[in-house]
């Protein structure tokens, strides 16, 4: 399994911090100092045995890195380790426009400058990890056109935690919800009902999964069943997160509420998928294997 000690200045701290979760999620160890230096630790002893012990020094590039008296000190020891091994262990990380040292201006580098999902892709090639290992949860999206890559499977798990989220909160506002079914895939309304004198007042905001952009549109057609919208009707966007999703929701819902009360009647909830494919059957299976003592793969 590889490994990496990520040199860079703390102006650059939350990119950094980005890239270390990243990648651990595709299986890199991850030497960043806000994980592993603790009070009372020594910080000079914790990066040389950082340095030390990884198998890769990533130095994070930006003006303010190549001033940083820190990164210089951990750069000059990373290179005599390089030299000493006689392998490539400096892997130059292009984050913001600099000059790149000349001793580093001829080696490989990831280049985050103007799209992070393609640098972290190189970085990810680097240390031999394929496109199909690179991808997370946070950035299928850049994957929707690689045929060897199965992007729908994180897809559709966003769209269940964007279910399961704005469904929640709907619950704690007294709001119905409804998601859509084969006639609109990836949607889901809510709705909810208010009797007001001697009529009723109702409300409603939908939210898709829109065609090849992947991204969250909002419509505001007075319809309760999302089945009965048109993609057409879905003409403002959100975003491409449940969080942002989540907010526009609530933002939506609790207005409602404060200015005309919180719905009476009981709400409902249609949160149900058709099956795709031989998802049915695939169920069935895995189902009938956990009640069977045989767990090979010959029968």
């Amino acid at each position: 399994m590889p490994s990496i000690f990520l040199s860079h200045t703390s102006i650059d701290k939350p990119f950094v911090e980005k890239l270390a979760r990243d990648l651990k999620r595709i299986g890199v160890n991850v030497w960043f100092d806000k994980w592993e230096i603790k009070i009372g630790d020594s910080i000079t002893w914790k990066i040389e045995e950082g340095i030390r012990e990884n198998e890769f020094l990533g130095i994070v590039l930006s003006p303010e890195a190549l001033n940083s008296e820190w990164v210089k000190s951990e750069l000059g020891a990373a290179w005599v380790k390089q030299m000493q091994t006689k392998k490539v262990f400096v892997l130059p990380i292009f984050y913001r426009e600099c000059q790149i040292p000349y001793f580093l201006s001829d080696r490989r580098f990831a280049d985050f400058r103007s799209d992070y999902e393609s640098g972290f892709s190189e970085l990810a090639t680097i240390f031999g990890i394929e496109e199909t290992e690179a991808i997370t949860q946070d950035n299928w999206r850049k994957f929707v056109k690689n045929k060897k890559v199965n992007w729908k499977k994180y897809k559709i798990k966003e769209f269940e935690q964007l279910v399961t989220t704005l469904v929640d909160r709907a619950y704690d506002y007294k709001w119905s919800a409804w998601v859509g079914g084969t006639a609109n895939e990836y949607s889901i309304t809510f709705y909810c009902s208010i009797k007001q004198e001697n009529a009723y007042l109702s409300k409603s905001i939908s939210i898709k999964l829109v065609g090849e952009s992947n991204a969250y549109m909002v419509s505001f057609k007075n319809e309760s069943n999302p089945n009965n919208i048109k993609v057409s009707d879905f003409d403002t966007y959100i975003g491409n997160s449940v969080d942002v999703c989540d907010e526009y929701v609530w933002r939506f819902i609790d207005d409602f509420n404060s200015e005309n009360g919180t719905p009476t009647g009981k709400p409902y909830y249609h949160t149900e998928r058709f099956s795709r494919g031989n998802e049915i059957h695939e169920a069935a299976k895995e189902i009938i294997n956990k009640f069977n003592w045989y767990k090979g793969d010959k029968l």
